[in-house]
């Protein structure tokens, strides 16, 4: 049984004692207020915040029988404590969660400061501390402290009886508001007893209540739950459906530990059956010594170190981008989120976590390289391998800055490994880029050992880095389902491909079970960037949020990272003078068709199959979801479809800029550009978002250090193939 509110609209007579009782019995402080002139009423605050936990709402309703002509509806807002809350299954390290009781509270000693709860509350009702340096979040939690009230022996100097401690302690164990109340709007009890009561109120005056008991099926139902005389759409009320907000999330959540199985032993099969149609390639070239040595010299090219001066007027100035960049993350900790940012209520996330979103998706082409590389064996395009891991380990190792900044309480970061939310996307995609980073630099490390001819640390890296990804993947699988037979599972799986995939000695070795682990790992990251927005359909544009849009996620990033990668290597080619490799970019745009081809038939598939395709004329988003699939889709699919096309270097980089540049405008849509945010509950005061000086200034810091770390990277080690000597 779970503890409930039942407010009845039509006795409430706005005397907001519960929101003076609220106040009084968790301390918290007044707010300087101001007549609101688009409410046109004396409610204040107009909304909740850090400060304010529950708001008693005003609403001035046209009735002829009224004085005036204006009849007052006062309506208690506070949080709707969900049966299935979208707010806990959001957070990564179970700050909010749900109480036995049925109140749903907030631990700030676990929270991170992530956020991702004020995004997925339906209601708008979780808040930060947007004037703290450590913002912890702020929500009603139906006080369930006073639930165990104790009666003292004695009250006013007389011992209590047996029958009178019993009616004091039920006195005082209801929620403050509840006993403040002196109209009888609140009532405090049992949900099925109050809904049994609610319904009974509305049959014994059905000229009097509206027949809805507003929260019985909301969003899977709430303890919080409302009775009124006028439709809830009139007193401000969001339609937020039937259907458990976690409903979608816990499917693709729980979907992950089988998923990560069942990709790594596809991997394991393509690369065998790919590695036996290269040997048998090899043998039938070995019988032809002219094509076994061209073949040899294009599949095996040398690499060399970058002959450049470092510092050049450009690396001067994305020092001096850097520098500002340093020093907007200092004011970040120094100023507070608050103070450095102009995140709200309303935009809780904003230009960092959509430059994370678009950064993911673009630095997705270094686990498509190397699966191509390496799971695939298209070995024709191993020059262009290096670079891109390098690119992908530095641009997520960046993201993980990024995060840094954005996060309220990073010093909670150890939090992750010590909780186990049920279903939260959150803790999937922290712990799986984590890991991945990890993964990046195993690949890369190689390149340092052959520069420095470290090789006692090649062989330690050739025999153990295997057993890394064994371990790694079953640990992953262990915290997303926390059972040890799917671990074991994964541990078996692994366990076996790494033992049939060992590398002989004294042979080159190829890193295999990396480049599985890499495209594993990419897979379900990529995929639950896109599991974030499930528990948004209420704010998301119906044609960006759909119930697949993980798996929309994930082969987008192949196309937005495969034309990242052909991006920089023109921009390799032009900016140090080297030569432009056109046969190997012209297969990797090859591949770039086929991927971007499969997500947009998915994309459209998608929006058709839900019905939103033939609506998009009127969709007030459509226009900006024309311009994604055509400019960004179809347009660069055509100009990919042919060889001749491909081979073209201006139009080939053009058509990589579109689709990369399609998939951007995708993320920022996801997160800005296709929302509808109303702010905090009741949700009549919606902020803007413009980012603040610091937020520009990380995230253009932090590309300008990835160009040039990356320059750096490839003056120092041989990261880029060696150029013929005619050249």
């Amino acid at each position: 049984m779970s503890k409930s509110y039942l407010i009845d609209t039509t006795n409430c007579v706005g005397c907001r004692a519960c929101q003076t009782a609220c106040k009084q019995w968790k301390d918290m402080p007044g707010e300087q207020t101001v007549l609101n002139p688009t409410t046109r009423n004396f409610q204040n605050p107009t909304t909740l915040s850090s400060k304010t936990l529950t708001v008693v709402q005003f609403h001035e309703l046209e009735d002829d029988k009224a004085p005036g002509g204006l009849r007052t509806v006062f309506a208690k807002r506070q949080c709707m404590h969900c049966e299935e809350p979208a707010c806990a299954s959001a957070c990564p390290v179970t700050a909010i969660h749900k109480t036995g009781e049925g109140a749903v509270a907030y631990d700030a000693s676990k929270c991170i400061g992530c956020r991702y709860c004020m995004w997925a509350c339906p209601w708008g009702v979780p808040m930060a501390e947007w004037d703290s340096l450590a913002p912890k979040i702020s929500k009603c939690d139906m006080c369930h402290e006073r639930f165990q009230f104790e009666a003292p022996a004695e009250f006013n100097g007389q011992a209590l009886s047996a029958e009178d401690a019993k009616q004091l302690a039920a006195m005082n164990s209801l929620p403050a508001c509840v006993k403040t109340c002196p109209a009888g709007a609140l009532k405090f009890g049992e949900r099925e007893e109050l809904l049994k009561e609610a319904k009974e109120r509305i049959r014994q005056s059905p000229g009097k209540y509206v027949d809805h008991v507003y929260g019985e099926h909301e969003a899977g139902g709430t303890n919080v739950l409302y009775l009124a005389s006028v439709p809830f759409t009139k007193l401000g009320f969001p339609e937020v459906g039937t259907e458990p907000y976690p409903k979608y999330s816990k499917v693709a959540l729980g979907a992950v530990p089988p998923a990560v199985i069942g990709v790594g032993a596809v991997l394991g099969g393509a690369y065998a059956l790919q590695k036996r149609k290269a040997e048998v390639a090899k043998e039938a070239l070995a019988a032809k010594p002219a094509a076994a040595a061209a073949e040899a010299h294009d599949h095996h090219p040398h690499f060399e170190r970058l002959d450049k001066k470092l510092w050049t007027p450009a690396n001067l100035l994305l020092a001096a981008l850097m520098a500002f960049g340093g020093v907007s993350f200092l004011a970040r900790f120094a100023l507070g989120l608050g103070g450095a940012t102009h995140l709200s209520d309303t935009y809780a996330w904003g230009l960092w976590i959509v430059f994370d979103l678009v950064w993911i998706a673009v630095a997705a082409g270094a686990f498509a390289t190397a699966g191509l590389i390496y799971v695939a064996q298209r070995k024709d395009l191993y020059s262009i391998g290096r670079s891109a891991v390098l690119m992908g380990l530095l641009s997520y190792s960046f993201v993980t800055v990024t995060l840094l900044a954005d996060l309220g309480l990073p010093w909670h970061f150890y939090q992750l490994g010590l909780q186990a939310p049920e279903h939260s996307a959150m803790f999937e995609v922290s712990w799986c880029v984590g890991l991945y980073v990890t993964i990046l630099l195993l690949e890369f490390l190689p390149v340092p050992f052959e520069r420095w001819g470290l090789a006692k640390a090649a062989e330690t890296w050739r025999k153990y880095a295997p057993v890394y990804v064994v371990g790694a993947l079953s640990v992953f699988v262990y915290l997303l389902s926390r059972k040890v037979i799917w671990s074991a599972l994964a541990l078996v799986v692994f366990g076996f491909l790494a033992w049939t995939f060992r590398q002989p000695k004294g042979k080159k070795p190829e890193p295999i079970m990396l480049a599985i682990a890499a495209v594993t790992f990419s897979t379900m990251h990529q995929s639950s960037l896109g599991s974030l927005m499930l528990l948004m359909p209420d704010k998301l544009n119906h044609l960006w949020w759909s119930p697949v849009i993980p798996v929309l996620f994930f082969l987008s990033s192949i196309a937005a990272g495969l034309g990242l990668v052909i991006l920089v290597e023109m921009w390799i080619a032009k900016a140090w003078n080297r030569t432009l490799r056109v046969k190997q970019l012209a297969a990797m745009g090859q591949v770039t068709f086929w991927a971007l081809l499969v997500y947009l038939v998915a994309r459209f598939a998608d929006v058709a199959v839900r019905g939103e395709l033939a609506g998009v004329g009127a969709n007030p988003k459509g226009a900006l979801f024309l311009v994604e699939v055509v400019v960004g889709g179809l347009l660069p699919l055509a100009l990919l479809s042919q060889k001749s096309l491909r081979e073209k270097p201006g139009v080939l980089g053009l058509a990589a800029f579109l689709t990369t540049g399609g998939i951007v405008l995708n993320r920022m849509s996801v997160v800005l550009f296709a929302m509808t945010l109303k702010g905090p509950m009741p949700q009549i005061a919606a902020a803007s978002y413009s980012p603040s000086v610091f937020e520009w200034g990380i995230s253009v810091g932090l590309i300008a250090a990835t160009i040039f770390l990356f320059g750096l990277g490839a003056r120092l080690m041989p990261v880029l193939p060696a150029e013929e000597k005619s050249h």
